[in-house]
This record gives structure tokens, sequence and C-alpha cells, in this order.
């Protein structure tokens, strides 16, 4: 027991060390000459190119001397193209595609081929995904691709993403807006922020949202969302910030359980006729709380954070889909009840030194993190056959409760945690002033409350060479890893999911380093996944870790200003997936090509300087809904439209999002003898914003 209680403190252990560091470094440079504070805006250099530093690398270089592949999406490229959700906004990145809600549960992501790509919240890895983040709540929002468990640990080997919140700001800001649509939907906003006192030592920000939302199905439930975040920060002194981040989320949408196509993966009824009874309802209570506590020297740095995240997910009483019946055109109905919870406590700490060895600059980055994971689920069902949909005239029957069903199963699991810490090291050295090479190990280790422990080392390397102050060349070879759950006939957890990356690229700064391109070209192998064994029973059988996929393609992603009047963001991704364990067949979801295009254009030439047009398309190309690649899922080609005024304190804007109104799939949940259900894209929407800055 001495044993296990010092484990499970090691990594809190490792973080109080290296605060202790941050004491030694400030002793060390308490004498050094303190420079002028900067504010730093939200914006970017021009209208859509991203900052020179993304927040989710917690080695704090830039990004043109990192040897990864990195997009930001910024707030107003955002607010340009009138962006509902964050899917809306990742799914720009090439070779990133969404596939579904898990019912209303998880924003699913896949990348480069992969899924299961983690959302990092302020560049913080939460265990469990969390659905639905309100989208005017960040600054921006970051893609990075690859394999890259070194900072941030369980990690798909597709890459992963970061919501940056928007912080205190010590200028003083007041924005209203109110969105509406044609659903009908309605949602005021707010955005204050400034500074509480006379030396501006102490600000903060405050975002809320209100949402009503009537839904383009044909459920009977309308969404209503709540949403406040206050934040405040305090300058201790010149060199230490310490930041308090609050967010409450009351949300309540209609049950998502999608629909059907058939076996030559057509949709099989129009999409506004939903699978869920229309009486169903998924509400959602998320509380988030924590500190950033920043120290800044001359040459090295600190940063700590801590998070605490309280959500509960209510299902309650649902008719779930279990078979379709193709002769008939109808989905067998079952009932059940579902309610999670969750609550984590999530630590961080970064420590970054600048310092010459041998004539060389390094840039050492040292960091731990912990996180201990609580969760709980109510969960019943009852397989009797409740009754028969047809879906092109859905007549459904009065929603049932729990107490009309006493022979439910109750499939639910008392409150347990997991735990998991890691700690890496990374340097970044200048070899020339044109040439930096970077290399860093992490150790990482998990454990269920009543499971086995699991850990796993993943080394990163990389290079970058600057050909001239617009051009550079990188490679790289990272990895990362996934606890496997499953067991082998010993009834020992099976070692962790990996995955090797390799990766070239070109960055390049064009049109007066006002616009960004990233060529990549890239190859992923993924390994150790379980598989079922062949020599095990049916019934209570065990798994070995022998599945292996791979993937390997072609991508690039350019943003900014091509003039002082035209911005553009867009992407192109071609990507070769195999399953290696089903003939090298495709990878369930992934399309070989997808394309992104949005631009907008100041009408100064028509002395209308203060009003612009825009638009693009999105492309998604031909994918397969399941894993023997028999049924196949259409491509979708989805054009968007927008108007809008912006002059002084206004602003207003006007678009069409799926201008044809294109029925099409995001992706498939599931494809087996009982039907294949799929998740689809949201149909035409009209969208009108109006705002005024104080």
């Amino acid at each position: 027991m001495k044993n296990d209680f010092s484990k499970k403190n090691l990594s809190i252990k490792l973080c109080a060390i290296l605060l202790s560091s941050s004491a030694l470094f400030a002793q060390e440079e308490q004498n050094t000459t303190l420079l002028e504070t900067i504010t730093v805006s939200g914006t970017s250099n021009s209208n859509y190119q991203s900052d020179e530093k993304a927040n989710l690398n917690r080695t704090k270089i830039s990004k043109e001397d990192m040897a990864k592949s990195i997009q930001t999406f910024n707030q107003n490229f955002i607010e340009d193209a009138q962006l509902q959700n964050i899917d809306d906004v990742i799914t720009m990145s090439s070779n990133t595609i969404y596939t579904g809600s898990s019912h209303g549960r998880a924003n699913q992501i896949s990348m480069r081929g992969f899924s299961g790509v983690p959302i990092l919240l302020d560049g913080m890895k939460i265990t469990n995904k969390i659905a639905r983040p309100e989208i005017f709540a960040y600054e921006s929002i970051e893609i990075l691709k690859g394999p890259d468990s070194l900072q941030y640990g369980e990690s798909s080997p597709g890459g992963l993403v970061n919501l940056v919140k928007k912080k205190p700001t010590k200028n003083s800001l007041a924005q209203v807006e109110l969105e509406v649509n044609d659903n009908p939907s309605y949602s005021p906003k707010i955005d204050l922020g400034g500074a509480i006192n006379n030396d501006k030592s102490l600000y903060f920000r405050l975002t809320s949202v209100l949402k009503y939302d009537e839904g383009w199905t044909n459920s009977n439930t309308d969404t209503n969302k709540i949403f406040v975040a206050p934040s405040l920060a305090y300058d201790i002194n010149d060199n230490n910030t310490i930041t308090f981040i609050t967010e409450y989320t009351k949300e309540k949408t209609p049950s998502d359980f999608g629909t059907y196509v058939n076996d030559k993966g057509k949709l099989i009824a129009p999409i506004k006729n939903m699978i869920s009874h229309p009486d169903e309802k998924f509400e959602k209570t998320q509380k988030i709380a924590g500190f950033d506590l920043d120290s800044i020297f001359d040459t090295w740095s600190s940063n700590l954070k801590y998070r605490y995240i309280d959500y509960e997910g209510d299902n309650g009483d649902v008719h779930m889909p279990q078979r379709y019946n193709h002769l008939t055109n109808t989905v067998t109905m079952a009932y059940a009840y579902q309610k999670q919870e969750f609550q984590e406590h999530a630590l961080q700490e970064t420590i970054n030194k600048e310092f010459d060895l041998f004539g060389k600059k390094n840039n050492l980055s040292i960091g731990a993190d912990y996180n201990k994971a609580y969760s709980k689920l109510d969960m019943f069902f009852d397989p009797t056959q409740l009754y028969n949909i047809n879906l092109s005239n859905p007549v459904y029957q009065h929603l049932t409760n729990l107490s009309d069903h006493p022979t439910a199963r109750n499939m639910s699991a008392k409150k347990t945690s997991v735990e998991s810490w890691g700690t890496f090291i990374q340097d970044n050295i200048n070899l020339t002033d044109d040439l930096i090479f970077s290399a860093g190990v992490r150790y990482s280790e998990s454990k269920p409350q009543n499971g086995q422990r699991t850990d796993a080392t993943t080394p990163s390397f990389g290079l970058v060479y600057h050909l001239s102050s617009q051009t550079s060349l990188y490679t790289n070879y990272s990895e990362s890893f996934t606890p496997n759950s499953a067991m082998d006939k010993n009834g020992k957890i099976l070692d962790p999911e990996t995955g090797k990356g390799y990766e070239f690229g070109v960055k390049q700064k064009l049109f007066d380093d006002k616009f960004d391109l990233t060529t990549a070209f890239f190859k992923i192998e993924k390994e150790n996944i379980a598989l079922a064994d062949p020599n095990a029973p049916a019934v209570g059988g065990w798994s070995i870790s022998s599945g292996k996929q791979e993937s390997q393609g072609f991508e690039i992603d350019l943003s900014g200003d091509i003039t002082p009047n035209l911005s553009v963001i867009a992407s192109y991704g071609y990507v070769d997936t195999k399953n290696k364990d089903a003939n090298n067949k495709d990878l369930r979801n992934i399309p070989n090509h997808t394309a992104n295009l949005f631009t907008t254009y100041k009408l100064t030439a028509l002395n209308l300087p203060d009003y612009y047009i825009g638009g693009g398309a999105k492309y998604i190309g031909n994918k397969y809904a399941d894993d023997a690649n028999n049924i196949q899922l259409d491509s979708a080609l989805i054009y968007n439209a927008t108007i809008g005024y912006k002059k002084g304190n206004w602003k207003a804007n006007l678009s069409v999002q799926n201008l044809t109104d294109e029925e099409y799939v995001d992706g498939a949940l599931a494809s087996n003898a009982v039907g294949t259900r799929v998740y689809v894209g949201t149909p035409r929407t009209v969208l009108a914003t109006i705002g005024y800055k104080f």
C-alpha cells in the first residue's frame, strides 16, 4: 500500500520539484533587467493569418521553428464565416473530418486517417471528452498534425486540437451581439473586459451566451442554452501573473441517434425525420474552475495550470434503434435510460529555459502533468421490442420511462477513477542560425482504480532548416500511445496502442509575409490494436494486440491576406489508409480526398470599403461506412456564401450555410447485420448577426 501511495503522488511531487526549480531560477535571475510590459491582443498580423506562436506548444518556440504542421484559426475567420460549432472550424484543416456527436456526448474527430483525436482546453489534456463547447468562448482553435504524445501524453496518432479561451484584457472591451437563423433560433451574446483598478494590475473578461433554437428536425425538444464564463487576472508583480478561470454551461438539446443508410450507402429517408423519439432530450450541466500561474523572466518562464471539471450528461428515457429492416424500411425500437457523470482534477507544470551551451542556443523545456478523473454511469436497458417506425412517415408511440420497464437490465457502473501522470523533457538546439534540431522524450503512466497499471515511453525528433526568412524545410519522427482496456488470456491488460509518424514538409510566407502556406508529406503506423483472439471461445474470450493500421498522404494548408482586400483560408488533403487486419481495406469513415475554401473580399474597388462579400466550399470525398468496404457513402460538396459590414463600432453579417441544401453523411456510427447507422450534416441554414462595441 505504501508503494501504491507513492506512485499515485509521484506526478504531484514532480510538479512540486519543477516549482522548486522555478524558485531557484527566480533567485538566480532576481537582478535581471525587467522588460516593458506588452499586451498581446487576439488579432494576428493579417485578417486570417495565425499568430507566430501556438498556445498548444508547451516549448513556447515559434511555429516556424517547430518541426510540425500547425494551423490556427483565429476569431476574425470564425466571425466572418459565421461558424456555429467547433467541428465546423476544425474540419477547415486538411485531412480532418467530423464523423458525429456520439448521441450528443462528444465531438468525434478524425485526422490523417485516425479517429479519437483529443480536444485540449487551453493546452491541457482532459481525460473525458466534453461535447459541444461554446464557440463564442474561444479566441482561436489550433490544430497539430501527427503523433505527439511528447507534451500531452495519451493521444491519437492523427493529431490533436486545442481550444484557446478568451482571456482577461487590460484594454476596455464591451461587445454585444445578436445572432438569429431560420430554424428559428435566437442567441444574444456579450463579451466584456478591462482593468478594474487604476494601475491595471487587476483585469477581467466575461463572455456569456443565451440560445434558443427550434432546430431543423421533427423533434419536439428545443435547444436551450445558458453559458457564462468569467475570468480574472492579477499581476502579482512585474514577473508573475495569476489568472482565475471559471465556466458554467447548462444546455438542453434534442436526442440524436442519427439515421440509417441502405446497403448502397443511400439515406433511407429525409434527414429531418429522426430515429430519436421527438420527446427525448439530452441535458448537460458543466462547470469548470481553475487557474494559470505564469512567471516570466529574461531567459526562463514557468507555467502552472490547474483545472477542475464537473460534468453531467443526462439522456434520460430514450427509445433506442435496435435494427433496420431494409425490406419494410422500418426501425425497431427498444427502451433505455442513461446518465453519465464525470469529475476531473488536472494539474500541469512547464518550465522553459533559454541558455547557450558550447556556443549553441538551446531552448530547454521540462514538464509534468497529473490527471485524476472520476466517472459514474447510470444505465438501464430493456431489449424487448417496443414498436417499429417507418422513417419515411414515422409514427412514434408514447415515450415510456423506467417504471414502465420493471425487467430492464441494470447496466450501471459505480463511481470509479483513473489516474494518469507523465513527465517530459525536450531541447531545441540551434546548430546554426538556420538549422534547428529538436529532441525529447516522455514517460507516462495510467492506472484505473480497479485495473492494472500501464506505461509508455514516447520519443520525438525534429529538424528545421530555414532556407530564407520566408521558406523553411522540416522533418520529424514522433510517437503516440493510447492505453488498451482489453485483456489477454492470462487476464493481463494488453500493451498500449502505439503510433509512429514520419513527416516532411515546407513552410512558406508569401505576399509580404501576410500569408502562410504549409505543405506536408506523412506516413503513420498504428500498432498493438486489440483484436479478438481466434483461439478464444466466442463467449468470455480474450484479446491479442496484433492489429495494425497505416495511413500516408499529402496535404496543403494556407491562410492570410493575398491583398489588403482579399483574405483566404484553404486546404487540400489526400490520405490513403489501410487496415492490415482486413486485407488492406480502407479505414471506416475516412475519405481519400478533402478540400476546403473560404475567402472574403472587401469592396474597396466599388468605393464600399466597409462592406465585404465572401464564401467558399467544403468537399468530402467518398468513404466507407463499414470495415469490409461493402457500403460506400457518397461524396459531398457544400457551398457557403456571406456578405458583411464593419464600420466603427458596428458590424453585421448575413450568410447561407449549405447553399444548395445538400443532404450528406458526416460519418457512420455502426455498420453490422442489424443496419448501418449514420450521422448527417446540417441542411441549408440562413444566419444573420448584428453586433456593437461600446
